[in-house]
């Protein structure tokens, strides 16, 4: 966000109206993101949202959910989490509740944002009188009891909690509603670690505060809440001098609490749309920059794989079939070991420094790529016997090996196995199930200027191709250990 724009109708009047058509869509997210380039790039991340603001089901096996504690300005906190399954590390959020406490809802919202790749926690602020009671209205009596600045430094915890948590990637994000819309703003104040925020129909913070604020921001409003809208003015024209990176959305036709489904003043349309605003924001805000391409495979039909990381969308060649539901991690792609496999184009070449990539596997033969570089070597795939190998090697001359690396690990046994290599600079390391199985000195590796072969070999040579299934594909531009 470089525009410290709100959008606007021709009354001069700030809202957003779900009817909108794409070419006006556009121009907005243009003015809440920074420019036409980030537009696209989160209406590729609006399009690519599965979630949609439904329930989730507590016990959905894609995730892992509880409750955990952590250390906060009044003691321990208790706070509702989900994540998705995997050992993979996700950026944090923190969810602020409502004055009625931390009730399913919140909770629901929780395992919503953790569906979309997020590591989320609820905190309950009542935890320092025991946690909140069954009924609501004791429960808005005893959050206007606690000590407010106390309660911040709580949330602010939180936020602390995340960033430094080993599951997470260290980038935080907040979002609060009603009670909670006005907590995320504080937290926004407190916390110079948080990278987003996106509060809803919050009171704004003292304008004085405002240039302490170094996250980006996010504003929902409703169009009807006249109460919350009376400092919205002041807030934005804060925001605005102190050169925050901010976007304000006013929703069209809905009032306070709008996204609040268990609620009379809930608004679908509106509700929905904030959602996927929100879930685009954070996708962007909270991106790991390591992470230079990501093929969820989780497709339900169509010959584009998308890469929600960079902008490498990988075509499909054959007739690979997409298998909804039947991956590691949600979907997958099934190949025939025949012709298909999935292309791209360029994402990094091996030559220019360390990376790591990472791929769900399940099946396979002897002799079969997961991943090769076109025109260059096969990054991990199988040797004679199955076991995983690199064909990666140093360019011609010294004296260190130039043979490819094979490891001990076998993985055509038809059960399912994440497989990884990275390379540091140094050294050339192999991974199977997250566990080092093979490792050699490699000052330098071949490159190649070409696209990458998902299931196929570099040359997509007969016998190369891989039969089975593959599931969350991961480059990284860095070395990055399971």
């Amino acid at each position: 966000m470089a525009t410290n724009r709100t959008t606007s109708n021709d009354r001069g009047e700030p809202y957003v109206n779900a009817g909108l058509d794409r070419r006006e869509f556009l121009r907005q997210v243009a003015l809440v993101s920074g420019g036409t380039a980030a537009a696209y790039a989160l209406l590729a991340q609006l399009g690519d949202s599965r979630a949609r603001g439904e329930f989730v089901a507590k016990d959905d096996p894609r995730l892992e959910t509880g409750y955990i504690t952590y250390r906060g300005e009044t003691g321990d906190m208790r706070a509702y989490a989900a994540r998705p399954k995997g050992p993979e590390p996700c950026p944090g959020i923190v969810i602020v509740h409502e004055n009625t406490g931390l009730q399913p809802h919140f909770e629901d919202v929780a395992r919503r944002f953790a569906l979309e790749g997020f590591h989320a926690i609820a905190p309950d602020a009542l935890s320092p009188v025991g946690g909140t009671p069954g009924s609501t209205s004791q429960a808005t009596s005893l959050l206007n009891q606690l000590n407010y600045q106390a309660t911040i430094k709580n949330f602010v915890a939180a936020v602390e909690y995340l960033r430094t948590n080993p599951l997470t990637t260290g980038k935080v994000g907040c979002t609060g509603f009603c009670w909670g819309g006005a907590m995320t703003n504080q937290v926004a104040v407190n916390a110079p670690d948080l990278t987003a925020a996106v509060p809803f129909y919050g009171a704004a913070p003292a304008a004085a505060d405002v240039p302490k604020i170094r996250a980006s921001m996010l504003c929902h409003y409703g169009a009807l809440d006249n109460n919350i809208n009376a400092g919205m003015v002041a807030y934005e024209a804060a925001l605005k001098a102190a050169g925050i990176d901010y976007g304000i959305y006013v929703h069209k036709g809905a009032g306070h609490a709008f996204f609040n489904d268990q609620k009379t003043a809930y608004n679908k349309a509106a509700a929905e749309l904030a959602w996927r605003l929100t879930l685009a924001f954070f996708q962007v805000k909270l991106k790991d920059e390591r992470l230079v391409a990501h093929f969820k495979l989780d497709e339900t039909d169509g010959t584009a794989a998308k890469d929600s990381a960079g902008a490498t969308p990988g075509t499909l060649y054959g007739g690979p079939l997409w298998q909804p539901g039947g991956g590691k991690i949600q979907g997958a792609v099934e190949l025939d070991g025949i012709d298909d496999y999935i292309g791209t184009g360029f994402i990094l070449d091996p030559a220019t420094g360390p990376f790591s990539a990472f791929a769900w596997v399940k099946g396979g033969a002897p002799g079969q790529a997961i991943l090769a570089q076109a025109g260059g070597a096969s990054w991990l795939e199988t040797d004679a016997e199955g076991k995983l190998m690199t064909s990666l090697v140093r360019p011609p001359g010294g004296r260190q090996n130039a043979a490819p690396l094979v490891s001990g690990a076998r993985i055509v046994d038809g059960n399912w196995h994440r497989v990884g290599v990275v390379w540091d600079g140094s050294k050339r390391a192999l991974y199977a199930d997250d566990v080092l199985v093979g490792e050699d000195a490699q000052s330098g590796l071949v490159g190649s200027p070409g696209g990458l072969n998902i299931g196929g070999g570099p040359t997509l040579a007969p016998g190369t191709f891989f039969r089975g299934l593959i599931d969350d594909v991961r480059i990284y531009n860095q070395p990055v250990k399971p």
